[in-house]
């Protein structure tokens, strides 16, 4: 792929090519793009236009197949500000990035699908670098991959299997772990008791062998009123 730019307006163009016996353009020349970069997939059959560090192409980002005589734009986002791209290296996924190294604002990253759905998003700041982690090729060979596929349903019956095996330990542990805890409070909880009785048992005694109190019992008498009347003569 070549990416021109014109020469007004500070816009690009970029053209695709296959190379065989001869090299030959695939489809047309897209003209007019905001675009700086070309990100190709691990794969080769998908790419990402981008305009990375340029606040004129505001972060415009366009995913491309270019599996067929004439190249599909598949989806178009935007990450403003962007000023990385990084496939994963399965080919499925491309992360753009804005670093601080580039930008001390709006750092942080967007993670999109290889057909340009975007999928989560996040800011962070300071933000610097996102790389994927390498996926060495596999040790085992084309035979042995057709093998597994093949019985796949069987492998998948035999880890199922050993995931409940794992499962039921993982759930056998749990249960004797509480036994024991309970178990140990129960002790504990037998022994306080015996202790509470033996303290009940000591404050009775004290309190049988101290002094009973003495009561006097005393009657008071208050002198309220005293009424004189005298007696009629009935003679």
């Amino acid at each position: 792929a070549v990416v021109s730019t014109q020469s007004t307006g500070g816009r690009t163009d970029v053209s695709f090519y296959r190379i065989g016996e001869k090299i030959a353009q695939i489809g047309k020349t897209l003209v007019n793009k905001k675009c700086n970069t070309i990100k190709w997939s691990p794969l080769g059959q998908y790419c990402v236009l981008a305009g990375l560090n340029n606040f004129a192409f505001d972060g415009m980002l366009e995913f491309w197949d270019v599996g067929s005589d004439t190249p599909t734009l598949m989806e178009s986002g935007e990450h403003f500000m962007v000023t990385h791209l990084a496939w994963d290296p399965t080919g499925r996924y491309v992360c753009s990035s804005n670093s601080y190294g580039g930008h001390s604002v709006e750092n942080g990253y967007f993670m999109w699908s290889f057909q340009g759905t975007k999928l989560y998003e996040t800011s962070l700041e300071g933000f610097v670098q996102f790389q994927w982690r390498p996926r060495p090729p596999s040790l085992l060979t084309e035979a042995h991959l057709k093998e597994i596929k093949k019985n796949m349903k069987s492998y998948a019956r035999d880890f199922e299997i050993k995931d409940k095996l794992s499962k039921s330990k993982a759930s056998k542990e749990l249960i004797e772990k509480r036994r024991r805890v309970y178990d140990e409070y129960m002790a504990y909880r037998k022994r306080k008791d015996q202790e509470l009785k033996a303290l009940r048992l000591q404050y009775e005694e004290v309190r049988s062998d101290s002094v009973e109190e003495e009561y006097v019992e005393e009657v008071v008498e208050f002198f309220i009123k005293e009424e004189v009347e005298a007696a009629e003569n009935k003679e």
